[in-house]
C-alpha cells in the first residue's frame, strides 16, 4: 500500500496528479508511433480553416492514452486508500460511511466517462474506416449520452449517494473546514437526477467535443477545469473524486507535451466525450453543479455559438412564400425546412473558436495565440470560481 493514499492530506493531490502526469507523458512516445504504423489519422473537414489541411496526416484517438493514465492512477489511489477509516481533523464533519460512498460515487464516475469514451471510439473508428467525417449519427450519440445519464442518476438513487446535496461553499477556520451546502428534499433530488443528469452528461460531453478543434485547446481547458474540480472537492471532504479529477489534469497536462502546438496527435471523439462524461459525472456525484455553470462558461459559448451560428443561417436565405406569412410563422418555416440557397453567417466560422482563429490568421498571427487565450480566460474563471467557493457567506448574504 501507498502511505501517501492514507490520509486525506493535500500532498496526496500531487501525487495523483504527478503520477497521472507522468503516466501519460510516458505512454504517448510508444502510442503515436503505434497509430502512425496503423495509419489511424484525422480528417479534416472540408469546410475548416485552411491552415488545418496541413494537419490531415496527424494521429487521432489520442484520448485512449490519457484515459488508460486516469483510470490506472485513480484506481490505485481509490484501492490503496482507507476510505473507511476516521477522516482527518480538518475534515471532522466527514464520516466514514461518506468516505465509503464517495469512493463509490468515484468509480462510477469513471464508468460514465469509459461509457461515453467507447461512444467517441466508435465515432473515430467510423471516421477512420470510411476516411470522411462520418461517423456515428449526432442523434444516436445523443440518445446514448441520455441513456448512461438516466443509468448513472438510477445508479446514484439506488446505492443511496448523497449527490442530493450541493455544495455553496466553505469557510475556512483557523482549524478546519465549514461547509456550506443545502441538501434537497426526496422529491426534488428524484426530479435532479433524471433530468438535469442525463442533460448535464449529454450537453458536456457535446460541449467539450465542440470545443475540441484547435491544438492544446480542449486539453488546456479541460486541465484547468479538472485541476479547479480537485481543489473545491477536497474543500468539501470528497477526497476520492477530488483524486480523480487530480489525476486526470495531471494525465491531461503529460497529452498536452504531444497535443500543444503544432499538435503531434489529437485526442479525437475518444478523448472528447470521456472528458465531458468525466466532468458531468464527478460535478453531478459531488454537488458542484451551481459551480460548473460559470465554471465551464466557455463550452457553454462554444455550444451557443454553434446554434446561433445555425439558426441565422438558415433564418437569412432567400425564400418568398407562395401565400403571406406572418413574420413567426415565416421564421418557424425557415428553422424547420431544407431549403435551397445560402444563408449569411453570423460568425466568420463556428464553433466560436475557429471565428476568432480567422481573425487571427488574417492578422498573421498562428493559432496557439487564440489558444492561449482561451486558457488564459480559463484560468481567469477558475480562480474566480475558487475564490468565490472560500467565501460562500459573502456570497449569499451579499
Amino acid at each position: 500500500m501507498n502511505p501517501i493514499f492514507q490520509s486525506t492530506d493535500g500532498l496526496s493531490l500531487l501525487v495523483a496528479a504527478g503520477s497521472g502526469l507522468v503516466l501519460s507523458a510516458g505512454i504517448y512516445p510508444f502510442y503515436i508511433a503505434w497509430l502512425k504504423e496503423k495509419q489511424i489519422e484525422q480528417f479534416i473537414r472540408e469546410e475548416g480553416p485552411e491552415s488545418h489541411a496541413a494537419k490531415a496526416k496527424t494521429p487521432t484517438m489520442g484520448g485512449i492514452g490519457f484515459i488508460i493514465a486516469t483510470v490506472i492512477v485513480s484506481t490505485i489511489a481509490i484501492l490503496n486508500s482507507d476510505l473507511l477509516a476516521a477522516p482527518s481533523e480538518l475534515f471532522s464533519y466527514i464520516d466514514p460511511v461518506a468516505n465509503r460512498n464517495n469512493a463509490i460515487a468515484a468509480g462510477l464516475c469513471l464508468l460514465v466517462a469509459l461509457a461515453c469514451a467507447a461512444l467517441g471510439l466508435a465515432d473515430d473508428y467510423g471516421k477512420v474506416t470510411s476516411r470522411s467525417n462520418r461517423g456515428l449519427s449526432a442523434r444516436f450519440r445523443l440518445i446514448s449520452e441520455l441513456i448512461f445519464g438516466v443509468i448513472f442518476a438510477s445508479a446514484l438513487l439506488l446505492l443511496k449517494l448523497p449527490f442530493n446535496v450541493l455544495h455553496l461553499g466553505v469557510i475556512i477556520g483557523p482549524d478546519n473546514l465549514l461547509p456550506s451546502s443545502i441538501a434537497m428534499p426526496e422529491p426534488i433530488a428524484i426530479a435532479y437526477a433524471f433530468l438535469l443528469i442525463p442533460f448535464l452528461v449529454a450537453a458536456t460531453t457535446n460541449a467539450v467535443n465542440l470545443h475540441d478543434g484547435m491544438d492544446g485547446l480542449a486539453g488546456g481547458t479541460s486541465m484547468v477545469v479538472f485541476a479547479t474540480l480537485a481543489i473545491l472537492f477536497y474543500a468539501t471532504g470528497n477526497v476520492a473524486l477530488a483524486w480523480v479529477a487530480a489525476t486526470c489534469s495531471g494525465c491531461l497536462i503529460g497529452f498536452l507535451i504531444y497535443n500543444r502546438y503544432p499538435a503531434r496527435v489529437f485526442m479525437g471523439d475518444t478523448g472528447s466525450l470521456f472528458l465531458g462524461g468525466l466532468m458531468a459525472a464527478l460535478v453531478a456525484a459531488g454537488g458542484l453543479t451551481i459551480w460548473f455553470v460559470p465554471l465551464s462558461i466557455i463550452y457553454i459559448v462554444e455550444s451557443i455559438s454553434v446554434m446561433a451560428q445555425v439558426v441565422y443561417f438558415k433564418l437569412t436565405k432567400p425564400f418568398t412564400p407562395e401565400k403571406p406569412m406572418n413574420p413567426l410563422k415565416l421564421a418557424l418555416y425557415k428553422l424547420t425546412r431544407r431549403l435551397p440557397g445560402e444563408g449569411k453567417r453570423l460568425l466568420r466560422m463556428a464553433p466560436i473558436h475557429h471565428h476568432f482563429e480567422a481573425i487571427a490568421a488574417e492578422k498573421g498571427k498562428k493559432e496557439w495565440t487564440v489558444v492561449f487565450w482561451f486558457w488564459l480566460i480559463q484560468i481567469g474563471i477558475a480562480s474566480l470560481v475558487c475564490l468565490g467557493f472560500t467565501q460562500p457567506l459573502k456570497l449569499y448574504t451579499f
